[in-house]
């Protein structure tokens, strides 16, 4: 009820290199592209100057991974509009578990 309040969607990834305690750029960016495939969600934390800036290097490797790959980048936004446009399955719960609902 309170992520359809704020209109959020809750997802989960199946593409993380765990950045915050591996700092290896190269490391991080092969271990993300072993998970990646179409339809993935992939996590790296956003680095900033100072901070993480590891993640930089390890997402610049990542992205030419994927385009290596001829995987599309997109938005969160577009995947999931673009899952429930080919698609049947109901964006919202209608009722309860078990009472028609999802």
């Amino acid at each position: 009820k309170v992520l359809d309040k704020h209109g959020f969607t809750n997802v989960l990834t199946d593409c993380y290199g765990n950045d915050p305690w591996i700092r290896d750029a190269d490391y991080l960016a092969q271990a993300m592209l072993d998970r990646a495939s179409c339809g993935s969600i992939a996590v790296i934390h956003m680095p900033e100057r100072g901070f993480r800036e590891y993640n930089l290097r390890a997402l610049r490797i990542f992205l030419a991974g994927l385009r290596q790959r001829e995987i599309q980048v997109v938005t969160l936004s577009t995947l999931h509009r673009e899952a429930h446009a080919r698609s049947e399955i109901p964006t919202t719960v209608v009722g309860p578990l078990g009472d028609g609902g999802i």
